[in-house]
Order: structure tokens, then C-alpha cells, then sequence
């Protein structure tokens, strides 16, 4: 059947033209490579099924705590350095104590304390399961903690019996027998192994893995693993730990929050305890001067033999005086105090030590500032237990602390000329009222002196007295940071990892893409024509129809009775051929050009063949060969001298041959005439111009009905396109999956330049989507 395309108008050839998008072209060239798809989807999904069998399942174990925020900037003139940075957001602080939570130390802690670096494993068939919190047996180190702690081993315990057990290399070899309970040297020291349960009987030839790692790397370990993240616009902290066995997760978080508290609490008592400590001092201090001016008052009364009754002139002076004396014992407490603040603040030694709290200054600013300080100095020395001196939120606290520090400075100093003023006056009053008593005896006035002076320091001593008591109490009912909210405990009875729902659809999705990919790739990379519809696409010159690809090694492929696909295929094309010669006004003669754009793509098998079929059909037919540079005549016919015959190039350049001297015929059953190419010639195209060409075709086309000529590809030489004019119909072959696509613009220029007549395009060795198969009632072979 001859497809015939209009040809267009516009001469420049589109190499994308007809090579668009179609759904339905697309879905089925996918679908004819189903077998693909579906062993990519075996491979991948079996994959997916050794991963999930084969992978220890991970579960996911949360806890979440409150982080109380005790300190909180006061509405005085330490709320000015918080637009500054100098003092940290709530916020920061948050995350200070994450910090703390993750640090080595706390982790380290939780690791020892649950001896995490010790671990049991049952061997199983595939996976190794451990054993948690408790394993059929035990192992107990007699070496030091700092010399275990360090060491990584691996041992292999067989049980034998209740009483009995083996050393077992990784290959299950047997290394040497032992009883529970002795004591076995080791790389780790020596060791004892002891039953944890009762009875043992049960579990013999079971083998147990002991797994000891160092303390450092499974707790960096664990310190990678747990998440901590804060709530977002709340102090509530949630903490997180994937892990295989779910006991020991929950116990890992549980016991972190513990062993966070307690440093909290023990961050705690250290401001009371050094409140405390100065306290004491300055108590034993005051103590030894109280009990001087006591002795000294009874000493002076002994000497001079004076009672306590004052005199009734002087009295009423007296209890004015008094009370100016009591305010003044008071304030002198306050500067003394002051004093010893300031001295303590000012001194280097204490730059960063904490500073006495609720001494009970009149000014409620100080008391806010020292809480505020302590604050940052315990903060300073829980950071730098897990970073060093340079960290910038450390340099950041120490620029606060020195504000701060300044601020209570200037603090104290306000204050203490606050109360030099107000005891300069009260002094003024009681030299006023002293001289009113001067007329008194002069012993009355020296008792008063030292009753004076003994006032001042029992005040003093029964104030500090008081705020010992009180940082006693505050140190027995300190509260951690943290409160917990839940309990470790795991979300979902299903282990986190692996997911398989995501991992066999990740499978699915994998085995059905990849295929896809290389059909795509490969079709995308791939130039060659692959079927009738690639040329249908571009070409706008008829397809005269489609040759089979076949797998013979004969190249005379028909006979009379041959009723197989390639011979019907070779009928339809003969039959084609009346409809494109259809314009031609000829009886007979009729020249039939057979070519291609290069060599390979099956000009001759298709021209012998051609030949043969019109043959058949009762046609006198010559066949004719054009092709001088190489002519492969002598694979195709059995020539009476080989490549040596006479032929075309002969009879052009010896003008005593007649052109019946270059004619030969078959001796099979309905044969036909050929003249082979003869010598190959040093110049094909000037030989192709000679007027004995036109003789060779005027004579041929007087004597036969068909003359088919095997030509020389027409993109290589020009050989084809000198000797065209003789052509009446051009039968242009590409193969499939041989030809490049490219290469069909040569054949759409030949013919929209009509540089060869009446031209044609046959598909050679096309594959089963080819035409209509060529095998409906046909298909059995002669």
C-alpha cells in the first residue's frame, strides 16, 4: 500500500517535524517493554523486603519537662541593660539550659549510671536481639572504673549448663570453657561472669554477645541521638531518642531529667552555702567583739562599783538620746554591712564567686541586683563546665556580671552616703544630748559609751544570727529547674524506622521510574529510524510499503511458490509498483532506479529481489548494475568469471562490445537478465557521462519490460544523480534501525528539488509493527 504525503511547500527540512508527542504512540511503546517494569518491580520490592527483614526497627521514645524561670528582671535600673544585650532574653536562657541537658557530663552521667556501655545481645538466625534491662547472664569487672571505661571488647558466651559456660570466637569456634563465677582474665582485666536467673537450665547452648564499648564514644553517641527542642512560646522542653529497645530509651531520658535536676539543686545550694560560710565569718567575728565590750562593761562597773539607775534630771534627756542612739547602732549595722559588700564586691580573688543574698538592705534595688548576679555567676560556671572562657555567650555573661557589678557598686555607694548623711545628722542630735549629760558624773557618761558600743554589736550579731537561719532553710528546700511533664514513653507501639510503608512504596515508585527512565533515555538517544511511522512523520513523498527483516544468509529470498512474509512483502511491492508508474507512457522498458543514502541499508537484496518477483510474474526483466565503485553483484548472482565478468564499466570504455556481450541470464526457473558492473574503474562519475550509457539504456529498454538498476548511494558519490535522467521511477531505501534519522532530509530534498523523478521510499528490514505483519494466511513457507 503506498502512503502518499503531499510534499510542502517550504524547502527547509525540520528534523522535529513528526517527531512530537503522542499519548497513545508513547503508552503503548512503554507497554510492549511491560516485562521491564515488571522485573525492576520484583528487584526493587524483594530489595525493600531484605531491608525491612533485615534491619533492626528503631522506636521512638519522647519526654517532655517545664524549665522554671526563677530570675526575671525587675522593674529598676537593671531593666535598662536588657535593650542593651548585656542581660539574656528567656529565650536564651531556654536554650543555656538545653545546652546543659546535652553536655557531656550529664550524658556521661546517665551512661555510668545505667551501664550503657556495657550491652547483651541474643544471636538469632537473622538479627541480633538485646537484651534489656536484664540478660541470662552478667559480666562484673574487678579492675578500676577509669581502666574498664576505656577498654572496647566483644565477647561470645556460650551456656553450657546451670553451672558452666564457653569463650566462643566470632566463627562459633570454642576458645576455652570456665564456671560461672570465677574469675577469667581478659583484655579488660579480670572479670567474673555469674547467672542473673535463677534457673539456667532452660536456655543451655543459647549464646550470648557482650559488647563493651567505651564510655566516652557511647555517650557522644547517645549525645548525638537524643533531640532536644524547645516548645515554641513556652518553657516546656521536649526530649526524644530513637532506639531499638524501648525500656532502655525510656530509662535514658528518665534519667537524664534526674541527673538534671540534681545539678540544678546542686548549682542551688551552692548560693547558700556560700551566703552561709560569710555568715559564719563575719558571726565569729562580731561574737569576739561583743564578748569584749561585755566584759569590759562589767569590768567597769565592778571598778567603779556603778549600777544601771540613771538619774531622775537626767532621764527624760536620756531617752531622747537613747533612741537616737538605737537609729544610730542601726545605720552604723547598714554601713558595716555595706562595707563588707563593697570589699567583697571590689576584691579580685571573688570577681566570680557569689555574693551573699538577703543581707536586708533598706534599698530593694541592691537585693534585686545581687539576685541578678548570682544568677549570672552560677549560669557562667554551668556553661563553662561544657565550653571554655571564649565561648561568645560566656564572654557575654561576663560583660553582664561586670555591669551588674558596677550597678551594685554605685548601688552601695548611694546608699552609704544616704546613711552618712542621715548619721551625720543623728550624731549632730547626740553630741546635743551629750552635752546635756555632761553635767551628769563622768563614770555615768563612760557607761553609757560602752552600753553604746555593746548595743551596736548585739544587733548586729542577732541580724546575722537571723539570715544564717534563713539560708539554712532556703538550702534544705531548694527546688530543681525542671518539672517533669510526661514521662519517657514511646508514641506508637510501630517502630519508627524502618517505615515500610515508605519504603516499599519508595520500592514501587523505584521499580516502575527506572525502567522508565532507560525506555526514555534510550528512545531519546536513540537516531535511528524504528518503524513505518518515523518516515510517515517526516517525508512527504510516498512509501511505497515495507520489506521484513529476515535472517537468512540466501540473498535470493523469493521463488513461485514461496508463500512466505518476505515473498508476499516483495508481491505487494511489484503490485505497488503499476500505481507510481502509472503516469509513465510506456509499454515496456520501464527503468526502475534502486537507491539509498549510504552503503548497508540493503540496495542490492532489495533490487535482486525486485527483480526476481517481476520475474515471476511473467516479466522480461534485466537487472542492472550501476554501482562501479563497489558493486557486491558477485554476493548476490554466481557470475561466470567472478568479480572479473564483464560488465557496464566493461562495455562504456570498449567500444567493440556489443551490449549483448555484457548480458547474462540465470539458469533458475523463472529467471531474469543482469549486466554486473563490470571493473571498478579509477573514475566512475566521468565513465557515467559517456554516450555508451545512454546505448546500455536505450537497448535495454527496447528489449525488456523492466529494467531495475542497483545505483550507488546517493549522499556518498554523485554517480546516481548523473545517470537519474534514465529513471522513471526511484525506489529511495532506508533501513530500520539502521538508518539515521538525520539522513532522511537527503531523500525530502531530492524530491521537493525533483533531482531524481518520481521517487519512492521503501522501509527495508522493518520489524513485527511493520505494515500488516505480513503473515495473515501467509505466513507458511514454501
Amino acid at each position: 500500500m503506498i502512503t502518499n504525503n503531499a510534499p510542502v511547500e517550504n524547502n527547509t527540512f525540520d528534523t522535529n517535524n513528526g517527531f512530537g508527542f503522542n499519548l497513545r504512540d508513547q503508552i503503548i511503546k512503554y507497554l510492549k517493554k511491560w516485562y521491564w517494569f515488571a522485573l525492576s518491580v520484583a528487584i526493587f520490592v524483594t530489595g525493600a523486603f531484605l531491608k525491612v527483614r533485615y534491619t533492626i526497627p528503631q522506636y521512638n521514645v519522647s519526654s517532655s519537662i517545664m524549665i522554671s524561670q526563677d530570675e526575671s528582671i525587675s522593674e529598676s535600673e537593671l531593666a535598662a541593660f536588657k535593650d542593651l544585650g548585656l542581660i539574656e532574653s528567656s529565650q536564651n536562657s531556654i536554650q543555656n539550659e538545653i545546652q546543659i541537658i546535652r553536655s557531656r557530663t550529664l550524658i556521661t552521667n546517665v551512661v555510668n549510671n545505667l551501664k550503657l556501655n556495657v550491652r547483651y545481645f541474643s544471636e538469632g538466625r537473622i538479627l541480633e536481639v538485646e537484651n534489656y534491662p536484664k540478660s541470662l547472664i552478667e559480666i562484673n569487672f574487678l579492675a578500676d572504673d577509669s581502666i574498664v571505661h576505656t577498654k572496647s571488647k566483644v565477647f561470645h558466651v556460650k551456656i553450657n549448663s546451670s553451672t558452666a559456660f564457653s569463650f566462643l570466637d566470632e566463627k562459633g569456634n570454642k576458645i576455652s570453657d570456665h564456671s560461672f563465677g570465677n574469675t577469667v582474665s581478659s583484655t579488660v582485666g579480670d572479670i567474673v561472669i555469674t547467672p542473673s536467673v535463677d534457673n539456667l537450665d532452660a536456655n543451655i547452648g543459647k549464646i550470648i554477645k557482650i559488647q563493651i564499648a567505651p564510655v566516652k564514644i557511647v555517650a557522644e553517641s547517645y549525645r548525638n541521638r537524643i533531640a532536644i527542642s524547645p516548645m515554641k512560646n513556652s518553657t516546656i522542653v521536649r526530649l526524644a531518642l530513637n532506639d531499638p529497645v524501648k525500656e532502655k530509651a525510656k530509662d535514658i531520658l528518665n534519667n537524664l531529667v534526674e541527673e538534671y535536676n540534681k545539678a540544678t539543686i546542686e548549682n542551688k545550694k551552692q548560693i547558700s552555702a556560700r551566703t552561709a560560710d560569710f555568715i559564719n565569718d563575719r558571726l565569729d567575728l562580731i561574737s569576739g567583739d561583743l564578748s569584749q565590750v561585755d566584759d569590759e562593761a562589767a569590768g567597769y562597773k565592778s571598778k567603779f562599783g556603778l549600777t544601771n539607775d540613771v538619774e531622775a534630771q537626767t532621764q527624760r534627756v536620756a531617752d531622747i538620746d537613747s533612741r537616737n542612739v538605737q537609729e544610730i547602732a542601726q545605720l552604723n549595722t547598714q554601713l558595716n554591712l555595706i562595707e563588707s559588700m563593697r570589699r567583697f564586691v571590689l576584691s579580685q580573688e571573688g570577681r566570680y564567686d557569689l555574693i551573699p543574698a538577703n543581707l536586708g538592705f533598706s534599698d530593694g534595688t541592691i537585693t534585686t541586683t545581687v539576685t541578678r548576679y548570682n544568677g549570672l555567676i552560677l549560669q557562667r560556671k554551668r556553661l563553662l563546665k561544657t565550653s571554655s572562657a571564649q565561648n561568645p555567650v560566656v564572654v557575654n555573661i561576663d560583660q553582664q556580671i561586670d555591669g551588674l557589678r558596677q550597678v551594685l557598686i554605685g548601688s552601695l555607694n548611694s546608699l552609704r552616703s544616704n546613711i552618712n548623711i542621715r548619721l551625720q545628722s543623728l550624731r549632730t542630735q547626740d553630741q546635743y544630748f551629750s552635752g546635756k549629760l555632761y553635767s551628769a558624773p563622768l563614770r555615768q557618761k563612760d557607761l553609757r559609751v560602752i552600753e553604746r558600743e555593746q548595743t551596736i554589736k548585739e544587733q548586729l550579731y542577732l541580724y546575722l544570727l537571723q539570715k544564717r537561719e534563713e539560708a539554712e532553710i532556703t538550702s534544705h528546700i531548694t527546688l530543681s529547674n525542671a518539672r517533669v511533664i510526661d514521662k519517657a514513653t514511646t508514641l506508637s507501639s510501630f517502630p519508627v524506622s524502618p517505615n515500610k510503608k515508605m519504603i516499599y512504596a519508595g520500592a514501587l515508585f523505584l521499580g516502575l521510574v527506572i525502567p522508565f527512565m532507560i525506555i526514555y533515555l534510550s528512545d531519546l538517544l536513540n537516531v535511528r529510524i524504528n518503524s513505518r511511522e518515523d518516515l510517515e512523520k517526516v517525508l512527504s513523498m510516498p512509501i511505497i510499503g515495507s520489506i521484513p527483516k529476515v535472517k537468512g544468509k540466501s540473498k535470493i529470498l523469493i521463488s513461485q511458490n514461496d508463500r512466505s512474509g518476505i515473498a508476499e512483502a516483495f508481491r505487494i511491492l511489484r503490485t505497488n509498483l503499476d500505481f507510481l508508474l502509472a503516469g509513465i507512457k510506456k509499454d515496456k522498458g520501464k527503468v526502475i532506479f534502486i537507491t539509498s543514502t549510504i552503503s548497508g541499508e540493503g540496495k542490492t537484496m532489495i533490487s535482486s529481489n525486485l527483480a526476481k518477483a517481476l520475474s515471476i510474474s511473467g516479466k522480461k526483466v534485466v537487472y542492472l548494475g550501476t554501482d562501479l565503485r563497489d558493486p557486491k553483484f558477485h554476493k548476490i548472482l554466481e557470475l561466470p568469471q567472478g568479480k572479473d565478468t564483464k560488465g557496464l564499466t566493461n562495455f562504456i570504455m570498449d567500444s567493440e562490445l556489443k551490449t549483448t556481450d555484457v548480458i547474462y541470464s540465470q539458469k533458475d526457473e523463472d529467471s531474469f537478465d543482469y549486466i554486473p558492473s563490470g571493473a571498478i574503474p579509477p573514475n566512475p562519475a566521468e565513465l557515467l557521462m559517456q554516450d555508451r550509457v545512454k546505448t546500455m539504456f536505450d537497448y535495454l529498454e527496447e528489449n525488456y519490460d523492466y529494467v531495475i538498476v542497483d545505483t550507488a548511494p546517493v549522499s556518498l558519490v554523485a554517480d546516481t544523480l548523473l545517470i537519474g535522467k534514465f529513471s522513471d521511477l526511484s525506489i529511495y531505501i532506508v533501513r530500520e534501525n539502521y538508518s539515521d534519522k538525520r539522513i532522511l532530509q537527503v531523500p525530502e530534498n531530492f524530491y521537493r528539488e525533483k533531482r531524481l523523478p518520481n521517487i519512492a521510499v521503501l522501509l527495508n528490514a522493518a520489524g513485527s509493527q511493520a505494515g500488516y505483519n505480513y503473515g495473515y494466511g501467509y505466513g507458511k513457507k514454501n
